[in-house]
């Protein structure tokens, strides 16, 4: 017993609820998305997904901001922050309810950027303390919700409607604008930062966008939608399986908070390296089955490649979350930046390999962000620190606030 409570720390217990809370809604997506199809046909599923897609990159460019200062800024600063966190949340959701008629596409994805903007304010003081696995169990009820009232609209209406089934899925953010709204009255609004600082995190949130999602598009166009498919859900698996290590990470917040950045105050890099390296094996794993059933599109041997990012992506995942603690947003968007580049040439050269083309273009230009960061976040002495460092707390669960 004594032995499973020195390898089984709080932070994997919580990283490990977190993870089943993201699983469940991953599954939960799935569901929701072969209702659609089902239901409606695949031309509704085609509008829904587009307005998805703008929702999001209107969202997370906006909210990349307050994300990153909401686990580095003193408790009065986070507050008057959120407080304008939830007053640009409000604002796109409203417009969004107002444009939803005229154009279903613009209304629905303005208010599904507003709808979550609000829902991360709402969650930012649970994940601000380091509380990931409080944060993943709201995003998974919230979608439970929204889906087992539209699924209802679904299957009991002869002649079901795109438009009438989305705003009923859309409902609950309804629900969450009064809840933030709440939670954050009697705060000031204040701006999140400096301009420098504004400008350095959208432009993070941008080369994350074009990271993650570049290389799908720009295979497509150099080879056909079956590659970029095959490669594009062996990605899917890959970054699924990495979340782990993100939710891990959080657990470690508040300490890395109150220690300046010190990475001493964050997961041991032994830990660290065995957390990547099972998540590693595990995708290898599977795509060994994957081969040995037939390996279609290549999806196996791309998986076991792309085991090799996994390991990469959760060292890095871990690295990035003490930066921004650290404050070196540009050490951040530069890195981010380079590796986009590598990414996409290496892409643009090894497109004739296909999907395994991309997968060792993905591998490479996370090698780059692991060395970079890596070099950096060890380099931090306590002149670094914004300010003198407190105590560590200990890890105490709570309730939300």
């Amino acid at each position: 017993m004594t032995l499973l409570r020195r390898f089984i720390t709080p932070n994997l217990l919580k990283a490990g609820v977190a993870s089943g809370w993201v699983l469940s809604g991953r599954v939960m997506g799935l569901l929701w998305t072969s209702l659609l199809i089902f239901r409606l046909d695949l031309g509704d599923y085609g509008l829904y997904a587009m307005a998805y897609a703008i929702s999001a990159i209107i969202a997370a460019p906006i909210d990349n901001i307050f994300l990153v200062r909401s686990l580095r800024v003193d408790d009065e600063t986070f507050r008057r922050e959120r407080s304008t966190r939830v007053c640009v949340g409000a604002a796109l959701l409203l417009l969004g309810v107002v444009c939803f008629v005229p154009s279903f596409v613009v209304g629905f994805a303005l208010l599904v950027a507003g709808g979550e903007i609000l829902f991360n304010a709402f969650k930012s003081s649970r994940l601000r303390d380091g509380h990931p696995n409080i944060v993943m169990r709201f995003d998974a009820i919230r979608q439970i919700v929204s889906i087992a009232l539209a699924s209802a609209y679904l299957f009991t209406t002869a002649d079901p409607h795109l438009e009438v089934a989305v705003a009923i899925y859309s409902s609950p953010y309804l629900v969450i604008l009064v809840l933030a709204a709440m939670q954050a009255r009697g705060s000031r609004p204040a701006r999140p930062g400096g301009g420098r600082e504004m400008l350095l995190l959208w432009l993070d949130a941008g080369a994350l966008a074009l990271y993650l999602q570049g290389d799908v598009l720009l295979l497509g166009v150099l080879t056909n939608n079956e590659i970029a498919g095959a490669y594009s859900l062996t990605s899917v698996v890959s970054l699924a399986a990495t979340a782990f290590a993100q939710m891990f990470v959080h657990t470690y917040h508040e300490r890395l908070r109150a220690a300046g950045g010190n990475p001493a105050a964050g997961p041991r890099l032994l830990v660290t390296l065995c957390i990547a390296l099972l998540l590693g094996a595990g995708v290898f794993s599977l795509g060994a089955v994957v081969v040995a059933l037939g390996d279609p599109e290549q999806v196996g041997t791309v998986l076991l490649a792309m085991s090799v990012f996994v390991v990469l992506h959760s060292i890095a995942l871990v690295l990035t979350t003490v930066l921004y603690l650290q404050r070196r947003d540009g050490h951040r968007v530069a890195a981010g930046w380079i590796a986009v580049v590598v990414k996409l040439g290496l892409l643009t050269l090894l497109a004739g390999m296909g999907a395994l083309g991309a997968a060792l273009a993905s591998i490479a230009a996370e090698l780059v962000l692991v060395i970079w960061y890596f070099r950096v976040v060890y380099a931090w002495t306590p002149q670094d620190a914004p300010r003198a460092p407190e105590p560590i707390p200990p890890i105490v669960e709570g309730g939300p606030r």
